[in-house]
Protein backbone atom coordinates (compact mmCIF):
# COMPACT_ATOMS: atom_id res chain seq x y z
CA UNK A 1 0.00 0.00 0.00
CA UNK A 2 2.95 2.48 0.67
CA UNK A 3 4.17 1.75 -2.29
CA UNK A 4 1.04 2.49 -4.37
CA UNK A 5 0.63 5.83 -2.56
CA UNK A 6 4.00 7.03 -3.10
CA UNK A 7 3.54 6.04 -6.75
CA UNK A 8 -0.19 7.58 -7.36
CA UNK A 9 1.22 11.19 -5.64
CA UNK A 10 4.44 10.98 -7.13
CA UNK A 11 4.26 9.35 -10.76
CA UNK A 12 0.40 9.33 -11.48
CA UNK A 13 -0.97 7.58 -14.72
CA UNK A 14 -0.93 10.41 -16.89
CA UNK A 15 3.17 11.75 -15.54
CA UNK A 16 4.40 10.88 -18.99
CA UNK A 17 1.35 12.06 -21.13
CA UNK A 18 2.26 15.21 -19.56
CA UNK A 19 5.72 15.52 -20.64
CA UNK A 20 6.61 17.50 -23.54
CA UNK A 21 8.26 15.65 -25.95
CA UNK A 22 9.13 18.10 -28.22
CA UNK A 23 11.58 19.12 -25.96
CA UNK A 24 13.28 15.75 -25.52
CA UNK A 25 16.09 14.03 -26.82
CA UNK A 26 17.31 10.35 -28.09
CA UNK A 27 20.90 10.41 -26.97
CA UNK A 28 23.09 7.12 -27.36
CA UNK A 29 25.70 8.13 -25.48
CA UNK A 30 26.21 5.94 -22.25
CA UNK A 31 28.61 4.19 -19.45
CA UNK A 32 26.38 1.20 -19.46
CA UNK A 33 27.99 -2.54 -19.20
CA UNK A 34 27.74 -5.59 -17.57
CA UNK A 35 24.40 -6.20 -18.76
CA UNK A 36 25.26 -9.37 -18.23
CA UNK A 37 24.63 -8.80 -14.33
CA UNK A 38 21.75 -6.61 -14.56
CA UNK A 39 19.67 -9.74 -16.66
CA UNK A 40 20.56 -12.01 -13.83
CA UNK A 41 19.61 -10.29 -10.59
CA UNK A 42 16.01 -9.45 -12.55
CA UNK A 43 15.67 -13.29 -13.43
CA UNK A 44 16.45 -14.38 -10.07
CA UNK A 45 14.97 -11.65 -7.70
CA UNK A 46 11.66 -10.92 -10.14
CA UNK A 47 11.40 -7.49 -8.89
CA UNK A 48 8.47 -5.34 -8.48
CA UNK A 49 9.70 -2.10 -7.30
CA UNK A 50 14.11 -1.23 -8.46
CA UNK A 51 15.35 1.99 -7.13
CA UNK A 52 18.62 3.11 -9.47
CA UNK A 53 20.35 5.82 -7.76
CA UNK A 54 22.18 7.66 -10.30
CA UNK A 55 21.11 7.20 -13.48
CA UNK A 56 22.54 9.67 -15.63
CA UNK A 57 21.48 9.15 -19.26
CA UNK A 58 18.83 6.60 -18.85
CA UNK A 59 20.56 3.56 -20.18
CA UNK A 60 20.99 0.94 -17.57
CA UNK A 61 17.36 2.17 -16.07
CA UNK A 62 15.55 1.16 -19.78
CA UNK A 63 17.70 -2.38 -19.79
CA UNK A 64 16.56 -3.07 -17.07
CA UNK A 65 12.93 -2.11 -18.10
CA UNK A 66 13.65 -4.12 -21.60
CA UNK A 67 14.75 -7.62 -19.38
CA UNK A 68 11.63 -7.06 -16.96
CA UNK A 69 8.95 -6.75 -19.87
CA UNK A 70 10.75 -9.55 -21.44
CA UNK A 71 10.33 -11.40 -18.05
CA UNK A 72 6.69 -10.92 -17.83
CA UNK A 73 7.22 -8.50 -15.14
CA UNK A 74 5.39 -5.11 -14.70
CA UNK A 75 8.33 -3.69 -12.34
CA UNK A 76 8.32 0.02 -12.32
CA UNK A 77 12.14 1.50 -11.85
CA UNK A 78 12.63 4.92 -10.04
CA UNK A 79 15.57 6.53 -11.42
CA UNK A 80 17.25 9.03 -8.70
CA UNK A 81 19.60 11.83 -10.25
CA UNK A 82 19.79 15.45 -10.19
CA UNK A 83 20.19 15.31 -13.56
CA UNK A 84 23.06 17.91 -13.65
CA UNK A 85 25.93 16.15 -13.22
CA UNK A 86 28.45 15.82 -10.40
CA UNK A 87 32.01 17.35 -9.87
CA UNK A 88 33.74 15.06 -12.38
CA UNK A 89 31.33 15.52 -14.98
CA UNK A 90 31.83 19.53 -14.66
CA UNK A 91 35.53 19.52 -14.15
CA UNK A 92 36.57 17.05 -17.02
CA UNK A 93 36.11 18.93 -20.47
CA UNK A 94 35.19 15.56 -22.32
CA UNK A 95 32.53 14.85 -19.78
CA UNK A 96 31.04 18.79 -19.30
CA UNK A 97 30.65 18.03 -23.20
CA UNK A 98 28.15 15.07 -22.97
CA UNK A 99 26.14 17.49 -20.05
CA UNK A 100 25.18 19.45 -23.41
CA UNK A 101 24.63 22.94 -21.70
CA UNK A 102 22.14 25.46 -23.20
CA UNK A 103 21.29 28.19 -20.81
CA UNK A 104 24.07 27.14 -18.60
CA UNK A 105 21.89 24.06 -17.31
CA UNK A 106 22.77 21.02 -18.69
CA UNK A 107 20.35 18.79 -20.39
CA UNK A 108 20.67 15.38 -19.39
CA UNK A 109 16.93 14.92 -18.32
CA UNK A 110 15.83 15.45 -21.54
CA UNK A 111 18.07 13.10 -22.67
CA UNK A 112 16.86 10.80 -20.02
CA UNK A 113 12.90 11.32 -21.11
CA UNK A 114 14.26 10.89 -24.80
CA UNK A 115 15.92 7.55 -24.41
CA UNK A 116 12.77 6.12 -22.16
CA UNK A 117 10.34 7.25 -24.69
CA UNK A 118 12.46 5.81 -27.39
CA UNK A 119 12.44 2.81 -25.96
CA UNK A 120 9.26 2.17 -25.10
CA UNK A 121 9.46 1.76 -21.44
CA UNK A 122 7.30 4.42 -20.13
CA UNK A 123 5.20 2.23 -18.46
CA UNK A 124 8.14 0.84 -16.09
CA UNK A 125 10.73 4.07 -16.05
CA UNK A 126 10.19 7.15 -13.68
CA UNK A 127 12.55 9.98 -13.14
CA UNK A 128 13.10 11.70 -9.77
CA UNK A 129 15.34 15.05 -10.04
CA UNK A 130 16.65 15.20 -6.49
CA UNK A 131 19.64 14.38 -4.80
CA UNK A 132 20.25 10.93 -3.23
CA UNK A 133 19.93 11.98 1.01
CA UNK A 134 16.52 14.07 -0.67
CA UNK A 135 15.17 10.84 -2.16
CA UNK A 136 15.55 8.25 0.83
CA UNK A 137 14.06 11.24 3.12
CA UNK A 138 10.98 11.03 0.41
CA UNK A 139 11.12 7.35 0.24
CA UNK A 140 11.00 7.00 4.01
CA UNK A 141 8.24 9.19 4.08
CA UNK A 142 5.82 7.30 2.01
CA UNK A 143 7.59 4.30 3.81
CA UNK A 144 8.51 2.58 0.03
CA UNK A 145 10.36 -0.56 -0.40
CA UNK A 146 12.07 -1.80 -3.11
CA UNK A 147 12.94 -5.21 -4.14
CA UNK A 148 16.12 -4.41 -6.37
CA UNK A 149 18.72 -1.30 -4.90
CA UNK A 150 21.29 -0.38 -7.65
CA UNK A 151 24.03 2.47 -6.14
CA UNK A 152 25.77 4.21 -8.77
CA UNK A 153 25.61 7.50 -8.14
CA UNK A 154 29.04 9.64 -6.23
CA UNK A 155 32.40 7.12 -6.15
CA UNK A 156 33.86 9.25 -3.19
CA UNK A 157 34.34 6.73 0.25
CA UNK A 158 32.10 9.11 1.80
CA UNK A 159 29.29 9.34 -0.91
CA UNK A 160 29.31 5.56 -1.54
CA UNK A 161 29.36 4.73 1.91
CA UNK A 162 26.41 7.24 3.15
CA UNK A 163 24.24 5.93 0.03
CA UNK A 164 24.45 2.59 1.09
CA UNK A 165 23.24 3.32 4.38
CA UNK A 166 21.09 5.48 3.14
CA UNK A 167 19.27 2.88 1.15
CA UNK A 168 19.71 0.10 2.76
CA UNK A 169 16.72 0.61 5.22
CA UNK A 170 14.39 0.61 1.44
CA UNK A 171 14.90 -2.78 0.71
CA UNK A 172 11.68 -4.97 1.09
CA UNK A 173 12.53 -8.35 2.75
CA UNK A 174 13.40 -10.14 -0.13
CA UNK A 175 15.51 -7.42 -1.73
CA UNK A 176 19.12 -7.35 -3.11
CA UNK A 177 21.34 -3.96 -3.02
CA UNK A 178 24.17 -4.12 -5.90
CA UNK A 179 26.32 -1.49 -7.24
CA UNK A 180 28.83 -0.40 -10.06
CA UNK A 181 32.14 0.53 -9.86
CA UNK A 182 34.13 -2.05 -7.83
CA UNK A 183 37.13 -1.39 -9.80
CA UNK A 184 37.52 1.81 -8.29
CA UNK A 185 39.56 1.68 -5.07
CA UNK A 186 37.34 3.68 -3.04
CA UNK A 187 34.04 2.82 -4.44
CA UNK A 188 35.26 -1.24 -3.65
CA UNK A 189 36.56 -0.03 0.29
CA UNK A 190 33.36 1.92 0.92
CA UNK A 191 31.77 -1.03 -0.52
CA UNK A 192 33.05 -3.83 2.00
CA UNK A 193 33.01 -1.49 5.19
CA UNK A 194 29.32 -1.22 5.30
CA UNK A 195 28.91 -4.49 4.69
CA UNK A 196 30.48 -5.22 7.49
CA UNK A 197 28.44 -3.30 9.42
CA UNK A 198 25.54 -4.74 8.03
CA UNK A 199 26.35 -8.99 8.27
CA UNK A 200 26.30 -9.33 4.91
CA UNK A 201 28.92 -11.50 2.27
CA UNK A 202 29.93 -9.23 -0.78
CA UNK A 203 29.63 -10.90 -4.71
CA UNK A 204 31.82 -9.19 -7.22
CA UNK A 205 30.02 -10.03 -10.82
CA UNK A 206 32.36 -8.00 -13.77
CA UNK A 207 32.15 -4.50 -12.16
CA UNK A 208 29.47 -5.14 -9.83
CA UNK A 209 28.95 -5.57 -6.09
CA UNK A 210 26.27 -7.66 -4.72
CA UNK A 211 25.40 -7.99 -1.46
CA UNK A 212 24.28 -11.28 -0.61
CA UNK A 213 21.12 -10.97 1.66
CA UNK A 214 19.36 -14.02 2.58
CA UNK A 215 16.86 -13.46 0.56
CA UNK A 216 19.20 -13.81 -2.45
CA UNK A 217 21.16 -16.57 -1.30
CA UNK A 218 17.60 -18.39 -0.72
CA UNK A 219 16.88 -17.43 -4.22
CA UNK A 220 20.38 -18.63 -5.46
CA UNK A 221 21.53 -21.50 -3.44
CA UNK A 222 19.75 -25.33 -3.41
CA UNK A 223 18.09 -25.85 0.44
CA UNK A 224 20.26 -25.88 3.64
CA UNK A 225 22.88 -23.76 1.97
CA UNK A 226 25.38 -21.55 4.07
CA UNK A 227 27.79 -19.13 3.24
CA UNK A 228 30.82 -18.99 5.52
CA UNK A 229 34.21 -17.34 6.11
CA UNK A 230 35.23 -19.87 8.36
CA UNK A 231 34.50 -23.01 10.72
CA UNK A 232 32.47 -22.32 13.45
CA UNK A 233 30.82 -25.60 13.71
CA UNK A 234 28.57 -28.05 12.04
CA UNK A 235 24.17 -28.47 12.83
CA UNK A 236 22.83 -31.15 10.83
CA UNK A 237 19.25 -29.33 9.70
CA UNK A 238 15.59 -31.43 10.36
CA UNK A 239 16.22 -33.68 7.11
CA UNK A 240 14.71 -36.88 9.06
CA UNK A 241 11.83 -34.84 9.73
CA UNK A 242 11.98 -35.87 13.46
CA UNK A 243 13.32 -33.10 15.86
CA UNK A 244 14.39 -35.33 18.74
CA UNK A 245 15.69 -37.65 16.09
CA UNK A 246 18.01 -34.92 14.48
CA UNK A 247 18.81 -33.47 18.11
CA UNK A 248 20.13 -36.95 18.99
CA UNK A 249 22.44 -36.90 16.09
CA UNK A 250 24.02 -33.77 16.90
CA UNK A 251 24.55 -34.88 20.61
CA UNK A 252 26.72 -38.05 19.13
CA UNK A 253 28.12 -36.09 16.84
CA UNK A 254 29.11 -33.41 19.09
CA UNK A 255 30.23 -36.28 21.55
CA UNK A 256 32.72 -37.82 18.92
CA UNK A 257 34.41 -35.13 17.33
CA UNK A 258 36.27 -32.02 19.22
CA UNK A 259 34.14 -28.69 18.02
Amino acid sequence: MANAEFFADIFPADFWDRIDRTKLIEDRHSFFGDAEVFEWLIRTTRPEVIVELGSWKGHSANYMADVCRQQGLNTKIICVDTFNGSAEHWHDPGMRAEMHLTNGRPTILERFMGNTVARGNTDHVFPLPLDGKTAAALFRMYELRADLIFIDAGHEYEMVRDDIRAYWPLLSERGVMFGDDYQMWMTAVAAHDVAKELNVPVMVAMRKWIYMTPALQQAMLPPGSQIRTQFDGWEIQHHFGDPEHTAKVVADYRGRVPM
